[in-house]
């Protein structure tokens, strides 16, 4: 496919951008602004659906770095409207997906070992560089994944937040047959607890707080095995019942506060692994002691791959993930505050902006 352009981008044209427009609590604004030009090795996308995400909270709230102003939004899917002189592989029509590694340098070793994702250079989509509320984004070609054929774009949302647990399996290794424990029942949590069950787990359970009990009823309704009240149930006797008295092979910790890294180590089986995605604020207590004694095998991750999104784009159109069932609703741009706001009532799993 040959690099086409059109007349879309830098030419006065308008489109709507939902930006943080300046430091502080708030500062979220619905606002016109230019199409954005593209440059010779980028492409303009027609962006169709942009999931919302916990960080676009946090952003709100201004809890989360971000560089106003800048449009939000990096769960996105749409279909490719321009492309840059320089681009070969990508024509005009095309449905997309992308990495969020803006201005990743390329030189670093990070970089020329594959992991752009983590290269200190970089000025990810949506907090840093213009993100995805919004009629349109330039992307680096780079960074783009082709929707496959039979996945749609509303449920190709779900491919950024699948990719980042994707991601953790590549550091800790999912044993056939083996538990599983999830803590923490947020949207990467109960991705991440149907990622491992479609990985070859033999049990999934998935503890939460009672302030999320709806998600925890959600979990068994996805097909996971098993949950547990962390406000009600005792996390290290419950995992013990369930995993025969080891406790679980491989704990995600996806909940990101102290107490959910304290359930963690209480779930974990000794000579068991953790893996950290949750983020917090702040320092832990964390009994150190207590994970020497058990010899716990630690990995930390964060944000994706390339191999992680693909292999997300196949799971989510192999129809494993139940993905009418984690996405709780679809919303239009301008009502963007009461997306928001259902969100910050846990009155939803994943929401969906329309664009």
């Amino acid at each position: 496919m040959k690099g086409q352009s059109s007349d879309l981008g830098g030419a006065g044209k308008k489109m709507r951008s939902l930006a943080k427009i300046a430091p502080g609590e708030g500062n979220v604004t619905l606002r016109e602004v230019d199409v954005p030009a593209v440059s010779d090795d980028s492409v303009l996308v027609a962006v169709k659906h942009v999931g919302i995400c916990g960080s676009d909270l946090h952003i709100y709230h201004d809890t989360h770095p971000n560089h106003p102003p800048v449009t939000l939004g990096h769960e996105f899917s749409g279909v490719i409207a321009s492309v840059g002189r320089n681009v070969k592989a990508w024509a005009i029509g095309v449905p997309v997906v992308s990495e969020l590694h803006a201005g990743a340098c390329g030189q670093c070793r990070l970089c020329k070992t594959g992991n752009f994702f983590a290269c200190p250079h970089k000025h990810p989509i949506g907090w840093w560089t213009d993100g995805a509320y919004a009629d349109f984004i330039t992307v680096p070609a780079w960074l783009l994944h082709r929707v496959p054929d039979g996945l749609s774009l509303q449920h190709a949302t779900l491919t950024e937040p699948l990719a980042v647990s994707m991601n953790v399996f590549q550091r800790a290794r999912i044993e056939p047959q083996s538990t599983v424990a999830v803590i923490g029942p947020g949207p990467i949590g109960l991705l991440a607890a149907l990622a491992a069950k479609h990985s070859g787990a033999g049990k999934v359970i998935v503890v939460g707080r009672d302030s999320s009990r709806h998600r925890l009823e959600l979990a068994l309704q996805l097909g996971l095995d098993h949950t547990v009240n962390s406000s009600t149930q005792d996390v290290e006797e419950a995992l013990q019942e369930l995993s025969g008295g080891l406790g679980a092979d491989l704990v995600i910790e996806a909940g990101g506060s102290e107490g959910a890294v304290l359930d963690a180590l209480k779930a974990v089986r000794k000579l068991g692994t953790i893996a950290a995605l949750g983020v917090h604020a702040g320092d832990y207590r964390f009994p150190w002691n207590q994970a020497v004694f058990k010899a716990v095998d630690m990995v930390f991750s964060f944000s994706a791959n390339y191999l992680a999104f693909e292999q997300a784009l196949k799971l989510l159109r192999s129809g494993s993930i139940p993905i009418e069932k984690v996405i709780s609703g679809h919303y239009p741009l301008e009502e963007w505050k009461e997306a928001f706001q259902r969100l910050e009532r846990r009155d939803a799993l994943k929401l969906v902006l329309d664009i």
